[in-house]
């Protein structure tokens, strides 16, 4: 079973093109799966288990949270795909929202339309049901697309029906994860901040300013959130720390020769 996704399509294609991989043939390019580098899904699998402990389950309902980031292009979208991904390889169930009416993206990830989406259901146009559907990768992990762009994301987001949904799918689901729009160009985040347990921030390494990251989470925190902490995305380490961590990804990396050995 795959559980697997990339950091960035270009990157990731370099990566396997040098393994001798067919990229062409590669129908999910930001999606982990079983040609990811080990490091990679380590990673996620890593950022699951810090997340899962930081929000502990309370009585029967689900856990939920957001992930946001200071502006675009932070790989939000594809951290929370690959996260939400992980938990339901966990065998637990999973929902992704897509809350970003205004350019969701997670539809995208998933082969799936952005209609019927969030706001179609949060405008009366749509059910729960049509909306809320299983995804091809996991039967534990379901999808709720962005929906038809509203001329008023925000108060869509803040209105008394979002807050019934929030409650309902806490209800049916083990780990409700809200992709939202980056914090620091719109509110819409901060719309949803009553309705989750925690909200955690994405940056990406060398490409975000600590001074945007800085107001990011002052906004996070002027309404009130649970802030879980920071995602660094696309992390690129020193070149001699790379060296390190190859040795130590291929020595406990699956199917090494090391992890095939039988104990003496």
């Amino acid at each position: 079973m795959s559980i697997f996704s990339g950091i960035s399509e270009k990157l990731r294609e370099k990566r396997l093109k040098k393994a001798g991989v067919d990229t062409s043939l590669d129908s999910k390019p930001y999606l982990l799966n079983e040609r990811s580098p080990f490091a990679l899904t380590e990673s996620f699998r890593s950022l699951k288990s810090s997340l899962s402990v930081s929000v502990a389950k309370n009585g029967t309902d689900g856990v939920s949270f957001l992930l946001t980031s200071a502006f675009p292009e932070d790989g939000k979208t594809t951290v929370a795909s690959n996260l939400s991904l992980m938990f339901a390889h966990s065998d637990v169930k999973v929902v992704l929202v897509d809350a970003d009416i205004r350019k969701g993206r997670v539809g995208k990830f998933f082969n799936r339309k952005n209609s019927p989406g969030l706001s179609d259901y949060l405008s009366g146009q749509a059910t729960l049901d049509e909306i809320c559907q299983p995804s091809a990768v996991s039967e534990n992990l379901y999808i709720i697309p962005c929906g038809t762009i509203s001329p008023r994301p925000y108060e869509i987001l803040e209105s008394e029906k979002m807050k019934e949904l929030s409650t309902v799918l806490k209800q049916k689901f083990d780990y409700v994860i809200y992709d939202t729009p980056p914090v620091l160009l719109v509110a819409d985040a901060l719309a949803l901040a009553p309705l989750v347990d925690g909200a955690a921030l994405v940056c990406r390494h060398l490409s975000s300013y600590v001074s945007d990251m800085a107001n990011a989470l002052n906004k996070l925190s002027f309404a009130k959130i649970n802030i879980l902490g920071i995602i660094v995305n696309d992390y690129k380490g020193a070149k001699k720390t790379k060296r390190k961590n190859y040795y130590y990804y291929e020595h406990y990396g699956y199917g090494s020769k090391r992890s095939e050995e039988k104990p003496e």
